[in-house]
């Protein structure tokens, strides 16, 4: 598979392990932390059986409203997100909302009441948020011939992070940590590592290349539309 390049030559997929070269190192830092992002926000479904049983109170249908919660503010934290992006850049923006998250993440996994399992559900959706950040960065980084390719590297892999998230937080659970609150453990895990790359994120990536200087907004605030 190969992406048009700089000057015509076409980028092979090859290329992307080529660790040593910048652009390609702050792709795979993207799109890992676009990975931990959707095994933290999808750290729910994989325990919601194991979640019943610990906690005779909850239904089935606290379930289903608590996946529904779980994207209610992606799309408003996204608009935002966004605003923020243009003034801080991706670097800041995408380190401080792995590092957020992971409150609402510890939150969930040590709720005992319906309230606190609501509004930490419903903070925790804000993490949807992130593919914005990570589509600026990949964009700050590459040229318009290879973005296409390079973005679809940082999507693809990044929303494997669901999935690994299934496979492996049961276990977790059950293997790791043991007994009945297990999976709270295990989904207080998903918080550290979004707490620990956050300030791993920050310290090694840079906005643009070198010679690049990125573009900030002048201000934060809604789009003005004008004839």
């Amino acid at each position: 598979m190969t992406s048009k390049s700089k000057g015509g030559r076409a980028m092979s997929l090859v290329e992307i392990f080529r660790f040593r070269n910048e652009r390609i190192k702050i792709l795979h830092l993207t799109w890992i932390a676009f990975f931990i992002s959707f095994f933290t926000w999808f750290n729910m479904a994989p325990l919601a059986t194991t979640m019943m049983e610990s906690m005779d109170w909850l239904t089935r249908e606290h379930i289903a409203a608590l996946a529904i919660i779980n994207v209610a503010l992606t799309i408003p934290a996204r608009l935002i997100i966004g605003m923020l992006l243009d003034r801080f850049g991706p670097r800041i923006v995408y380190s401080s909302l792995l590092v957020l998250m992971a409150i609402p993440a510890f939150m969930f996994a040590f709720g005992d009441t319906w309230t606190q399992l609501m509004i930490s559900r419903l903070l925790l959706s804000s993490i949807g948020a992130s593919f914005v950040v990570g589509i600026r960065m990949v964009a700050e980084w590459f040229p318009p011939k290879d973005v296409g390719f390079a973005e679809g590297i940082y999507g693809g892999w990044g929303n494997f992070g669901s999935a690994v998230a299934a496979m492996v937080l049961p276990w977790f659970a059950i293997t790791m940590f043991g007994g009945p609150e297990g999976w709270r453990y295990a989904m207080a895990f998903t918080g550290v590592v979004c707490l620990i790359y956050g300030v791993i994120y920050y310290l090694f990536v840079r906005d643009t290349p070198e010679g690049k200087t990125f573009v900030r907004a002048k201000r934060t605030g809604a789009m003005e539309v004008s004839s």
